[in-house]
């Protein structure tokens, strides 16, 4: 496979299995549509007050990212079905546009599991810059997660990234900051450190 196929092919995979419901053949079997990433293994309430001596990331699960009182109504997966007249060939669905965050995380490190949507591709065919998501597959009918449940990755070294059917776990420094793509928007940013496949 040349490398402008590869790329492209990578490129095109996320997009069209996230957003536009198209079956992307890969050497592993998708997850169902709307699978929701794993949970974190031992997820703990941040302290308040000034952190003292560094620490290990602290494991954050996708409904910390919401507001302590929007937190009773998450439903750790893709938004309800709309259903249209633009049919499989139309637009994705419309991205809703929810910014409410929790301000706690900024500056915080921490590690989070979910799946990785490639912004770009470099011509080593490393992936640098990407958007996490908390589950598998919003196809034509189900939105995009809002911004708020949307985490844009960015590494100093890419990663070669085999499948997009895994989930992976994402370390690093997260910031509320907005980011807006030709794939929807992110309410939160995160200068990652170190990505791994997630083992259940």
């Amino acid at each position: 496979m040349t490398h402008a196929t590869r790329t492209a092919t990578l490129l095109a995979a996320p997009l069209l299995c996230l957003l536009f419901g198209t079956s992307v053949a890969q050497a592993i079997t998708p997850p169902p549509v709307g699978t929701p990433a794993p949970a974190a293994k031992s997820s703990t309430p941040a302290k308040p007050g000034a952190r003292a001596v560094p620490t290990a990331p602290r494991e954050v699960d996708w409904d910390e990212l919401l507001p302590k009182d929007a937190r009773a109504k998450f439903l750790g997966g893709p938004p309800p079905p709309t259903h249209d007249t633009l049919g499989e060939g139309g637009l994705a669905a419309q991205q809703v546009m929810d910014f409410s965050v929790n301000k706690d995380l900024d500056g915080d490190d921490i590690k989070i599991p979910g799946f990785i949507v490639p912004l770009d591709i470099g011509k080593d065919g490393l992936v640098s810059e990407f958007f996490l998501v908390p589950y598998f597959g919003a196809c034509i009918h189900v939105p995009p997660p809002p911004p708020n449940q949307i985490v844009y990755v960015r590494m100093t070294k890419g990663i070669a990234l085999d499948s997009i059917y895994e989930a992976y776990w994402i370390t690093g420094r997260m910031k509320v900051v907005n980011k807006s793509t030709r794939l929807g928007a992110s309410a939160y940013q995160l200068a990652a450190s170190n990505v791994e496949i997630y083992k259940y």
